[in-house]
């Protein structure tokens, strides 16, 4: 048997979704499509939690400049090859 969840809620308990009963799978899709149209953040996953669907935000969207980078994504290194 397949679950449904009529309601999605953020984690810090905010509505996310709330409508016809979806499966996870249809929960899924529907958050990668807001993640592909910018309104959910990059990271952003559904947990399953006490029979209710939450939904918990990724990481911040900026860049972090503090990592290190590979040699293999320099410019310079790539042509001294």
């Amino acid at each position: 048997m397949t679950n449904a969840f009529s309601q999605i809620r953020h984690a810090d308990g905010r509505a996310y979704y709330q409508g016809s009963p979806l499966s996870l799978a249809d929960a899924q899709i529907m958050l990668n499509d807001d993640i592909l149209g910018g309104r959910v953040r990059v990271g952003a996953y559904l947990r399953v939690d006490g029979g209710r669907l939450v939904l918990v935000n990724g990481p911040a969207l900026h860049r972090s400049f503090n990592r290190p980078v590979s040699p293999a994504f320099n410019s310079r290194a790539a042509r001294q090859e």
